[in-house]
This record gives structure tokens, sequence and C-alpha cells, in this order.
């Protein structure tokens, strides 16, 4: 028991003071490493490919426009203006749809990022009207044309709206002799027989592929034709005299004009009545066109009276342009005037 506790008392001895024992050296503390500063953000900008032209009923290339810098997501919005009546701007930038009426159109279009910053774009889109071609009435009866003719009636409708270059075809029953106009709705070349009513499709095309038809008529009607001779005579001055001379054609129950084209005779006045040539016509002579003849006539002459001989040339004019500025004219006839002293 003694001994047990000698040993005890030993070991206890044994341990160092607690106060004067050696503490391990302290653990340094480290220092936090400071965040690096974000990098800076680009402006924000917006761009877009060039707004183009489009026709109502046409669906519109779509344009998208871009954006750079600042901080995504962006969102697109019109601040100022307004797009053409039937296109929209989606979310992500892109111009697109089906313009539903025609004119000019300016807006802007803004972008805005998460951050709160701003960029703007402006555009400008023109929206033609949709394509028509419309016939003149005359052509919806008959555009009356004299066989002979050259590029005649002008143009036989009008294209409105569309965007050019047009191109203009025809199928059907087109006039001999004439080609339709590439770019207008018109018929150039020279109308020639048969003689007949000709009605034709023609069509017009735009750029953006759209078109519009319209169906003229055509009536090719004989060239007016004045041939031959006739004699105006009378043995005895007082009476006068009356001759006709047949014409065929020429615009159907039209009334032609004449013309005198030449005067050659010899004219014998009163007192003396001594013959003298004379390019002039003969008093009192009058010409008319008017159911299928040509009308001469010289009226009676009371005492003194004169005595005329000579020949009148005249010709028939239409009153249907047979090319630009110039008038369907007829063949010459020739009157003989014999008007005595009796």
């Amino acid at each position: 028991m003694h001994s047990a506790l000698v040993i005890a008392l030993m070991v206890v001895s044994a341990r160092p003071n607690s106060t004067q024992a050696q503490l391990p050296p302290p653990t340094p503390i480290s220092t936090p490493t400071p965040s690096p500063s974000p990098t800076p953000t680009a402006p924000l900008q917006a761009s877009t490919p060039p707004f183009h032209t489009d026709e109502v009923g046409v669906s519109y290339a779509a344009v998208t426009l871009s954006a750079t810098g600042g901080v995504q997501p962006y969102s697109w919005s019109i601040s100022a203006g307004a797009l053409p009546d039937g296109l929209t701007l989606g979310n992500d930038g892109t111009v697109s749809g089906t313009p539903t009426s025609a004119g000019n159109f300016a807006f802007t279009i803004q972008v805005a990022d998460s951050g709160g910053s701003t960029a703007t774009v402006s555009g400008k889109v023109g929206i033609a009207a949709a394509l028509s071609a419309s016939i003149i009435a005359a052509c919806a009866r008959a555009c009356q044309v004299e066989a002979g003719c050259v590029t005649v009636c002008g143009n036989f409708g009008t294209i409105s709206g569309g965007v050019g270059p047009y191109r203009v075809t025809a199928t059907g029953y087109v006039p001999p002799g004439t080609t339709i106009s590439p770019n207008q709705l018109a018929y150039t070349g020279t109308f020639s027989r048969p003689v007949s009513y000709w009605q034709s499709t023609v069509t017009v095309t735009d750029a953006f592929g759209q078109t519009a038809s319209i169906s003229p008529i055509f009536n090719v009607f004989a060239h007016i034709s004045l041939s031959g001779s006739a004699t105006c005579f009378a043995s005895f001055y007082i009476t006068g005299c009356t001759a006709q001379l047949p014409y065929s054609g020429g615009t159907p129950g039209g009334t032609p004009s004449v013309k005198i084209t030449s005067v050659s005779g010899s004219y014998c006045p009163p007192p003396n009545y001594t013959c003298q040539p004379s390019s002039s016509l003969p008093p009192l002579f009058s010409a008319s066109a008017s159911g299928g003849a040509v009308h001469v006539a010289i009226a009676p002459v009371p005492r003194p009276g004169y005595a005329y001989r000579g020949t009148v040339t005249l010709i028939l004019t239409d009153q249907n342009l047979c090319a630009a500025g110039s008038y369907c004219a007829s063949g010459a006839g020739t009157f003989t005037i014999d008007i005595q002293l009796g």
C-alpha cells in the first residue's frame, strides 16, 4: 500500500507543470484575397440591315436587327413612329409580316438590355399598292382600229400599283400584224387583215411576281377606200349638176371628211366668157361624204352664168388615227366638172 502511493506520487511529479509547458506556435491567420473588379461592359449598340420596299399582300422578306454590348438579354420595341400595317417586331428583333396598306412609313426601333441601357436605330419602309390593271372604256366594248394602220389606239389600259419593272404578255387572239408591248398595255405594229373582232388576255407581272389581267377587244375594220371617177355635167348652167362616187371601209357609222387635193380646169366668167386656166374650185361647188358615197354638186347659177370645164381630185380622211398624228386616208377619186353655157 505504501509502495503504491509512492509510485503514484512519482508519476504525478513527473508531469510537467501546466504553467511551465511549452505551447505550440500559433497558426498564422490568412488575410482573405479581395475579389477582382468586374470587367467593364461594352456600350449597348444596335444595328440593322437595310429595310426594303414591299407591296400590299406580298410577304415581307424578314429583316433582323442585332445588338452588341450591354447586358443580355435584350428586349426590342418601337419607340417612335410605326411599322407598316401588317408588319410586326418580334422578340428577337425581326421585322416580318404581310403589309395590308400602302404608304411610306418611318419609325424608330429601340433595344434595351437588362442593365437599363438603351440604343436605337431608325428605319423607313415604302409599301406600294397592290398591282392592278384597268381597261379603257372604249376597249372594253371594242377599240376601233382601221386595217393598215400602225400602232394606234395608244394604250388600251393602264397599270397602277405594284413595283416595276413590269412585264406584259398576251394570250388569245392578238390582232394580226401586231405584238404586245413588253412593258405597257398597248399593241405595236401594223393592224392587218383579216378584218375581224379580236380579244386577248393581257397579263401584267411586276417585280414581286404579282399579276393582274384584262381582256381588251379590238375591232379591226377595212381601211377607207375611194377610187374611180364621176362626171358632174350640166348642159345648161342654170340647172347646176350633181355626181356621186362610192367609197368603202372606214369607221363603221362614221362620216369621213373630204379633202380636195388638186383642181385643174378652165373658167369662163361673164360678161365676155373668155376662158382662162384656173386652179380654183368652180363657183358654188360643194363636196361631202355620207351613206357610203362622195356627193359633189354645182349649185344653179342665174344669168349671167359661167362656163367651167376641169377636174377636181379629192381624198377622204377618216376619223381614226392611222399613226401618231396621222389620220386614215383613202386613195384619190376624181370628178370631171363640165358646166356649159347652154
